[in-house]
């Protein structure tokens, strides 16, 4: 097994894209994202075959991450996607379905990539002028690097209009309300930080209520809030009359609380198997 690990962050990054493609890594919450960037080392996943690490590797690199691969001996099993205090079998099981569909979030990663190089040239391009002739580059060498600032300044902007557009559809994006927090601290807009970090907490304990709906499905629930859905992964041993039963319930105590939302749930059982379900909305 081999264990990919993000050791820090380069001094120009693209923050933005980097935790959109972590979020798409199975098992990482937004706010593990969050802590794990701001405090490194950072355990991202584990693989047996090195050369799917190393592509995934290479891909968060791209964005800014530095990246660090280890072996561990084959009695380490796949990072629990819920919790530390899994079982060794649980993990297994998850490990299996991992294993399975790595081929598909390899396609994620790259897909990912082209849809994200737009934003990486903007980063690097925004603040370009004309070139000085080469007498002013000569009379002002210590000048030449001052202009760096600004392109930095505009690509902050930029990242932190998007991020505002797509929280103008989806309110509930922590991992959008955290990373827009964080830039416009830098920028120095405290005002506009401080309400994003607030939002930014709202959001999670819209998670933790949403997690509480769930009791019948344990303590191990991770929950995401999308645009227009509520997605569900939990483990626990249940019948399929029991998880289509225990599953309607929670769909009419989301509509309650989030009307007009798709529940969408994957619970993974000990024996090996994968339930899901997807309930659209009562009105």
């Amino acid at each position: 097994m081999y264990n990919l690990k993000i050791t820090g962050l380069a001094t120009q990054r693209d923050t933005q894209s980097l935790v959109k493609t972590l979020l798409k890594v199975p098992g990482l919450t937004p706010e593990q994202v969050s802590n794990g960037l701001r405090v490194p080392p950072f355990n991202v996943l584990s693989m047996e075959k090195e050369d799917q690490v190393e592509k995934i590797k290479s891909m968060l690199e791209k964005f800014g991450a530095k990246c660090q691969i280890e072996k561990i001996g084959a009695k380490d099993t796949y990072r629990e996607p819920f919790n530390r205090n899994y079982d060794q079998t649980k993990s297994l099981v998850i490990a299996k379905k991992f294993r399975i569909r790595w081929r598909f979030w390899v396609i994620v990663f790259i897909i990912t990539a082209i849809m994200a190089l737009p934003t990486i040239y903007f980063s690097k391009n925004s603040g370009k002028g004309p070139k000085p002739n080469k007498q002013q580059t000569a009379n002002t060498p210590k000048q030449s690097s001052k202009p760096t600032a600004k392109p930095t300044a505009k690509a902050t902007a930029k990242i932190n209009d998007e991020l505002k557009k797509d929280l103008v559809k989806n309110p509930y994006n922590a991992s959008a309300w955290k990373t827009l927090s964080e830039n416009l601290e830098k920028v120095g807009d405290t005002a506009a930080a401080r309400v994003a970090n607030e939002s930014y907490e709202r959001a999670m304990k819209a998670q933790l209520v949403l997690a509480s709906l769930a009791k019948t499905f344990g303590n191990n629930v991770r929950v995401e809030i999308a645009e227009d859905a509520v997605y569900y992964r939990t483990s626990k041993d249940l019948t399929d009359a029991e998880f289509h039963e225990e599953a309607a319930k929670l769909r009419d105590s989301l509509n309650t609380k989030y009307p007009g939302k798709t529940l969408i749930i994957e619970n993974y059982t000990a024996d090996n198997r994968l339930q899901s379900v997807r309930l659209k909305s009562v009105n």
